[in-house]
């Protein structure tokens, strides 16, 4: 008997701790990716960290991926307050947010971007298309690569030649992958590994890290070097919720983005070393083009050009804030 009020009481003190204090406000928060992936991984430092500062004040509850809400879904979910905060990258949303591209062709770091005011000019399309605030451009420091199955020819003017590949894409890459003459090809993650056995793709654009979480390096063994564009990858938070936080709740989960984004850049740097020298110990090749800053201004002018062709007024405002040193070959 004694026994068992014991456990009684260590339960029910247990259930009292986990327990929002008085006042406290709870946040609750759905990613783009599951638990699993690295994205959704190390944003967690984030939210310990806003738990751990905002406790009797602000925490968030961090709810899961797309088994919660899928994530095409997962920006109206947030625009209509059916969650409080959303982390996904903004390029899946284009068609809501096309000024997503200023992040994804930028030329400076998210540091930079929130000092120079460039963050600060988005809002107004993050509080008017997605009844949301923009907390921060959570992480960066790597961008995208092209992973192909065979190894990867070059124009005379030293440009990726695509022709005649398909190559599995998201819709961000679109217009990428177009201006270098292949065929995208969109189709899930979870069915590259199909396409690929079955040669139904004949490579892949995707992050430059996480390539070994797909498992099919054993399919692609060549990436085009180097990578282009930017991981974009942010925070939001419903405006309604967002202006119902107190002063001092806003200023936690704003000062620990901050944080955070320093910690993640360098973390997904240092991620990007680690990985590729582990494919490259199993013969995986990373071949240069043989005009990488030429590679690169192309990918950035694709991706400006997408912008200016969906909201011209958007891009005109944003590409001086975004991409301040434009190369001579865009002037």
């Amino acid at each position: 008997m004694a026994r068992a009020s014991s456990s009684a009481l260590i339960a029910a003190l247990m259930l009292v701790a986990a327990a929002p204090a008085a006042g406290e406000e709870t946040l609750t928060l759905v990613s783009s990716w599951n638990r699993q992936i690295n994205f959704s991984q190390h944003a967690e430092n984030y939210i310990n960290a806003v738990n751990e500062r905002g406790r009797g004040v602000v925490r968030i509850d961090f709810l899961g991926g797309p088994e919660v809400i899928p994530q095409r879904q997962l920006f109206y979910a947030l625009r209509r307050g059916v969650i409080d905060m959303a982390l996904g990258g903004i390029t899946y949303y284009l068609g809501l947010l096309p000024e997503g591209d200023a992040i994804f062709a930028a030329n400076i770091d998210p540091m930079q971007a929130r000092a120079s005011g460039a963050l600060a000019a988005l809002q107004p399309y993050w509080k008017e298309r997605a009844n949301s605030h923009l907390i921060g451009w959570m992480q960066s420091g790597v961008g995208i690569s092209i992973y192909l199955a065979k190894r990867p020819r070059f124009t005379p003017e030293g440009m990726p030649d695509l022709r005649g590949l398909k190559i599995r894409t998201s819709p961000s890459n679109r217009e990428l992958l177009y201006a270098f003459g292949a065929r995208p090809v969109q189709i899930a993650l979870r069915e590259v590994y199909t396409a690929l056995q079955r040669g139904t793709v004949d490579g892949l654009a995707f992050t430059s890290v996480g390539l070994a979480d797909l498992g099919v390096e054993k399919f692609v063994r060549y990436r085009i070097d180097p990578e282009v564009l930017n991981l974009s990858i942010c925070l939001q938070i419903n405006l309604d919720r967002w202006n119902s936080l107190s002063e001092e709740a806003r200023r936690i989960l704003t000062e620990e983005a901050e944080k955070y984004a320093v910690v993640a850049r360098e973390w997904f740097g240092d991620l990007r070393i680690k990985e590729h020298a582990e494919l490259a110990s199993t013969g995986f090749e990373g071949v240069e083009a043989p005009d990488p800053e030429a590679f690169r201004d192309v990918a950035h002018r694709v991706v400006w050009e997408r912008l200016r062709s969906r909201a011209p007024a958007s891009a005109g405002a944003l590409k001086p804030l975004f991409y301040p040193q434009e190369p001579e070959s865009e002037r």
